[in-house]
């Protein structure tokens, strides 16, 4: 379990976590010469035998919320610091608000200091604070009144944290392994140290890594949690990693430890809802900048919103990050003011990897059921969502990512993506239209060439062979010799078979002397020859012996028995062939090349034989 705290400025955040963990949290000497807190603190907290818990110390100044942000990103509960001798105080009010867009669960009211006020005043004090918290989204326990002075409550909440702790449902070992980084440095022996929160997933000693954004590979040299050295890491507890291959100029707060063989991708565009504080100045319009906290990632932002969020009002968008982040479905994260900086809203991630362009937003987009979100981002991804990536997009464990897709009816797996099943069904209505229309204007053809039909779709080639497939299995066109036909479909020519026989006519007329396709065109006043001798051709009674010439059945079998009379008394040679037929070399090379292809005759140098004597 995370624990964090939060709450304003001197109110004793720091030395309670000293009291409760015997661990002094000021780090630097900064800190210690102005005696606040100006960056994140960590201590474990021993609660039980074998029970330890993290306690990360965030900053109350005003200065560093964006600090604050960073270390309340990923804890399992709050401990929100009010000072009894002050109460709820402006930055209490503001850290409440982190807390509540991050999506706290759980939170406990401390009222530090109780040393220094009377009992009825105490009293008081946490009338006020449970009244004000009651409305919170966060669930509050009832507000406990310490002192780290005197000791007084510290072992009182030392049991309600233990009892919280035992309750807490742990984190999926199998989901994906994520660090968001909020700490580097360099130790001697180890080299370049990574430590965060482990938000999801494990990862162990030498297993690969990826940094992103930076896109940085190295390898898992250590692994250390609470002080001890640990072969596998655990999720949600406080981590250091020692990283071999990543320099440690590299690494800073808002990187992001993944393992590399998931689909985490850095983003420079999300899709989000946002819930805008009611206190904000001002609504969120087209392109307002805002200050975009997620993990430990701070980074400058332009919002797209569907329509304006007003004030107290929550809306979808697009935002536009200035500098990139790595985002998983149902992430929270903060929105801070550009100037003056200031919370003034937060929300969830919709899609980390949108589409480009921002029109389908299909409704249950926003949806808090996975697998309403997943229809919708099937429906916002028509080319498909790779099968690696459904955990991210969906944020949830691949396991449970599996078998959601698997049992919607609406989504089928073409290779490694899911895609909508009406994508499918579009498609190949798209492919039988095409069909059709081919048939249309080139109907004495037999059919189109697969290669056109598959270009005319215009789609990623898994989807168009996967459309295909089902076509031709369901019996609704059929595919030979690299073409393409509606099943049932037959080709004709204008004017019938007596056509065709006028055609074939005139090559019979020029026998071992045919006329090219261009020249039979002029000759018969047809500009559908080249269909027609097809189709003639898939009958038998011509074939094309060179691109733009065909000859007739009878003209090639007599061609066939003069080379089998000369090959059985010797050599074929082609001036023998050419005076015995009466035909020029024009017509001659061809046809001796036709009868190679055709395996009736094998050339040796200048001669040929008959392939089988």
């Amino acid at each position: 379990m995370i624990i964090g705290t939060a709450g304003h400025i001197d109110h004793g955040k720091s030395a309670l976590v000293t009291a409760l963990t015997g661990r002094s949290m000021d780090r630097l000497a900064e800190e210690r010469r102005r005696g606040i807190t100006i960056d994140l603190n960590f201590a474990p907290l021993q609660l039980g035998p074998n029970l330890v818990a993290g306690v990360v110390d965030v900053p109350g100044h005003e200065d560093f919320v964006r600090t604050m942000v960073a270390g309340a990103s990923g804890i399992d509960l709050a401990l929100l610091v009010i000072a009894a001798d002050e109460g709820i105080m402006p930055q209490t009010v503001e850290h409440l608000a982190v807390l509540e867009h991050l999506g706290v669960r759980a939170a406990i009211p401390v009222l530090t200091k109780a040393d220094l006020v009377e009992s009825e005043w105490l009293e008081l004090v946490a009338a006020e604070v449970g009244q004000r918290l009651a409305g919170s989204p966060v669930a509050f326990e009832a507000p406990i009144a310490v002192s780290a002075k005197t000791g007084q409550g510290i072992e009182e909440l030392r049991a309600r944290l233990a009892a919280r702790a035992a309750e807490l449902p742990g984190r999926s070992a199998a989901d994906l392994f994520r660090l968001p980084v909020d700490r580097a440095f360099s130790v001697a022996g180890v080299g370049t140290v990574a430590t965060g929160t482990a938000w999801s997933g494990r990862i162990a000693l030498g297993d690969p890594v990826l940094l992103l954004p930076q896109g940085r590979m190295g390898r898992v040299r250590s692994i250390e949690s609470y002080g001890c050295s640990l072969e596998r890491s655990e999720p949600g507890a406080r981590t250091a990693l020692g990283l071999a291959g990543i320099d440690r100029t590299d690494v800073h707060r808002g990187s992001v430890v993944v393992s590399p063989d998931s689909a985490w991708l850095p983003a420079s565009a999300v899709d989000v809802e946002i819930v805008l504080q009611s206190d904000a100045p001002r609504p969120l319009v087209n392109r307002t900048r805002v200050r975009f906290h997620l993990g430990t990632a701070e980074v400058m932002a332009r919002v797209l919103p569907r329509a304006p969020i007003e004030p107290g009002g929550r809306g979808i968008a697009r935002l536009r990050l200035e500098d990139p982040v790595v985002a998983r479905g149902e992430d929270r994260f903060v929105l801070r003011s550009y100037s003056p900086v200031t919370t003034i809203g937060g929300g969830r991630v919709l899609d980390p990897q949108p589409p480009r362009r921002r029109n389908v937003w299909p409704v249950d987009l926003a949806s808090p059921r996975p697998a309403e979100r997943f229809r919708a981002l099937l429906a916002r991804h028509p080319a498909g969502m790779p099968v690696a990536a459904l955990p991210v997009l969906l944020g949830i464990a691949r396991a449970e990512a599996a078998d959601l897709a698997s049992h919607e009816a609406s989504a089928r797996r073409v290779g490694e993506q899911w895609v909508q099943v009406g994508v499918l069904e579009a498609l190949a209505g798209r492919a039988l239209e095409t069909l059709k229309a081919y048939h249309r204007s080139q109907m004495s053809e037999r059919g189109m060439p697969l290669e056109t039909l598959r270009r005319s779709l215009k789609a990623p080639d898994p989807l168009v062979e996967t459309v295909l497939t089902d076509l031709a299995t369901s019996g609704r066109i059929r595919s030979f010799e690299g073409l393409t036909a509606l099943a049932g479909f037959a080709p004709r020519v204008a004017g019938g078979e007596e056509e065709i026989d006028r055609i074939i006519g005139l090559l019979e007329a020029a026998h071992l002397s045919p006329p090219t396709l261009a020249e039979l065109q002029r000759q018969s006043g047809r500009t559908d020859v080249g269909a027609v001798l097809r189709l003639a051709a898939a009958s038998g009674r011509v074939e094309a012996v060179e691109r733009n010439r065909y000859y007739t059945r009878d003209a090639l079998d007599q061609f066939t028995r003069v080379l089998v009379e000369l090959g059985r008394a010797g050599d074929i040679v082609p001036a023998a062939v050419r005076d015995r037929l009466g035909i020029s070399r024009k017509y001659l090379i061809p046809l001796l090349e036709w009868a190679d292809n055709r395996g009736i005759t094998v050339r040796v140098g200048d001669v040929r034989h008959l392939r089988h004597a």
